[in-house]
């Protein structure tokens, strides 16, 4: 009776996905009816949408709390290791690092910082005060950036002529309720099948739940990479590493204590860190992911949960 608990994983990833892409699509149609500029509704509320699972999941969570590390460590991981590795190794991903330097170096930054806040062994409600002044440091920061370089223009115009105010209000009402219950589904059977298996809420968030809340991500990046958008690749899965470390993880620290365990601290953070300095180095030398670097991360990432599962004491939780 209790194993019903376990369809909330594949209904709840379902809901994640349906919920991010109708507050997305509504509040941009929403935005630019307003009046808002394309670059500014693409630098915030797409950004805070695509991060918009992980950040309900993190709410949720409050009563699992090692979830809620897990999930932004291993989405992170994913993000670089999953996503941009499987699209470049679809199509190789050209991104001029020049035009997106600011934010790849905020990626690192906030990876780091994940890494610094962590220190103390235990991310509180002053930690979450600061990766969320930080979210807004970032924001204000990129947009004078685009506004000093000229380039708030490049975004396309959304065409809203045929979407009344009130379906796009309802649209995002709809798509926070189906996040909100997607993760609240979807958390009740990640718990439901750690206690299964003995395995840790940790475990369950590094893998299923992180992998499961950056699905909208990996869809994203894969499609775009099968299109051959490359721009959309990179830049997709950076602002959605900066705002799941500043965002998502915030809010988490609001609501409850976030214990990190020494596994986390050793491996699973420096794991994370690896990724996204990889992903920088490949940009950053020649303006590209390839294929063979594609690999390269998809690797990474593959003997990383290969260590997980050989090495089951390396998601043990708190030590």
């Amino acid at each position: 009776m209790m194993e019903w608990a376990l369809l909330g994983i594949p209904i709840g990833i379902a809901l994640l996905y349906i919920g991010s892409e109708a507050m997305v699509d509504g509040a941009k149609k929403l935005a630019t009816r307003l009046g808002v500029t394309p670059f500014v509704v693409g630098l915030t509320i797409v950004a805070i949408g695509s991060s918009a699972p992980e950040a309900i999941t993190s709410f949720v969570s409050s009563e699992n709390p090692e979830i809620i590390i897990g999930n932004i460590i291993g989405s992170n991981s994913a993000n670089a290791g999953i996503a941009i590795g499987l699209a470049a190794i679809i199509s190789p991903v050209a991104c001029k690092f020049a035009q997106i330097r600011f934010e790849m170096s905020a990626m690192i930054i906030a990876v780091l910082v994940i890494l610094v806040l962590s220190l103390n062994g235990v991310l509180g409600f002053i930690d979450g005060i600061i990766l969320l002044a930080l979210l807004m440091v970032f924001i204000l920061s990129v947009y004078k950036v685009k506004v000093k370089e000229g380039r708030t223009d490049e975004e396309p115009e959304v065409d809203v002529s045929r979407t009344s105010m009130p379906i796009c209000s309802l649209m995002i009402i709809i798509g926070m309720a189906a996040l909100y219950f997607g993760a609240s589904w979807f958390i009740g059977g990640a718990v439901r099948l750690a206690e299964i298996f003995g395995v840790s809420d940790l475990m369950i968030g590094l893998i299923l739940v992180a992998v499961g809340s950056a699905l909208p991500e990996i869809c994203i990046c894969l499609m775009a990479a099968y299109r051959h958008e490359d721009e959309l690749v990179v830049s997709n899965i950076v602002g959605s590493i900066v705002f799941n470390s500043f965002f998502a993880l915030g809010v988490g620290a609001l609501f409850t204590n976030i214990p990190i365990g020494e596994t986390t601290l050793m491996f699973h953070i420096p794991v994370m860190i690896i990724l996204a300095l990889l992903v920088f180095l490949f940009v950053r030398t020649h303006d590209r992911v390839n294929r063979r670097e594609g690999i390269s991360l998809f690797l990474v990432y593959a003997a990383y949960i290969a260590l997980m599962m050989i090495f089951p004491q390396l998601t043990g939780g708190v030590l």
